[in-house]
């Protein structure tokens, strides 16, 4: 489904067109040009065609780009501090840059005037999948993220402000695999009627599949929802029905305010296995009371 991302010197070429693994190649090929720098077009069928584009780039300018295996920023914060510049030639670095393992891209990052990362992508190299990514657009107030570096779990997140009415869309899972199970969600806005987040870049089909069916997700042990107070209700009532709290021992809530019907958390078969309950700060104090006299056995937390 992903496409290779590979030097040309993996491929090869005959009667004008490339071939990978006696194969017509479709994906991008890296040309090496001199002084670490890099050509990138894609190719299909074996054609080449237009130059290409890296997700961290969308919107920015990048005058070259470089092959900065080797030297990348990244590989020299050993401490995550996110402030380690890219160099290049002696000189702070504001363009894309690659790494490579054996001639197949690894990495992709757009770093800004200070050379500093501004966007990435991490690839795994067999099989060829994405394994994080931090993507932020200016022009229009959007961000995307991904990480499937956990055994345990797998998370992705989409939020963009409107310009106009300074509204937010935000959406985010963590995704337990071995469970079925989420262990985070936040829904804010109309996300899940505009389905913005499917404008990602760089396309994640299991995460869109898992979001188009909320209705019928299972939350962990421990989970933690932000909620828009104005979906709460429509939201729970879904989840009650389709038992999904049934395995919640703990439960932290933002949007609590807009939940009509407290009840629900009394009711012994969705939340048979409930201990305590976290509160967001800004829940209302008359919330609050409303909730201990339904919970005088939980603890809660404010």
């Amino acid at each position: 489904m992903y496409l290779k991302r590979l030097k040309s010197t993996l491929l090869t070429q005959l009667n004008g067109k490339w071939y990978y693994q006696d194969e017509l190649y479709t994906g991008i090929v890296f040309f090496d040009k001199p002084n670490n720098q890099l050509e990138a077009y894609e190719v299909r069928e074996g054609e080449i065609g237009l130059p290409y584009i890296s997700p961290c780039q969308i919107g920015l300018p990048s005058p070259i780009s470089i092959d900065s295996t080797g030297f990348c920023n990244e590989d020299l914060d050993e401490y995550g501090c996110g402030t380690i510049p890219q160099l290049y030639q002696g000189k702070l670095y504001q363009g894309m840059s690659y790494t490579f393992d054996k001639g197949i891209c690894e990495r992709e990052i757009y770093t800004i005037e200070n050379g500093e990362t501004e966007n990435q992508i991490m690839w795994w190299t067999n099989p060829y999948e994405p394994s994080m990514f931090e993507l932020r657009y200016d022009y229009d107030q959007s961000g995307f993220n991904y990480s499937n570096t956990s055994q345990e779990y797998v998370t992705f997140g989409y939020g963009k402000t409107c310009k106009e009415t300074n509204q937010l869309e935000d959406i985010s899972i963590k995704y337990i695999p071995k469970t079925n199970r989420l262990g985070g969600l936040t829904i804010i806005g109309n996300i899940l009627n505009s389905r913005n987040y499917l404008n990602c870049p760089v396309p994640l089909p299991k995460m869109y599949e898992l979001i188009e069916n909320y209705r019928y997700f299972v939350f962990d042990k421990f989970v933690s929802l932000r909620i828009s107070e104005d979906m709460i209700d429509k939201l729970f009532c879904i989840w009650m029905t389709n038992n999904s709290f049934s395995h919640v021992e703990k439960i932290y809530i933002s949007g609590l305010d807009g939940l009509k019907d407290l009840d629900v958390f009394s009711n012994t078969q969705s939340f048979s296995s409930l201990r305590e309950v976290f509160l967001d700060k800004k829940t209302s104090l008359e919330q609050i009371e409303r909730l201990k006299a339904v919970l005088p056995h939980i603890n809660i937390v404010y």
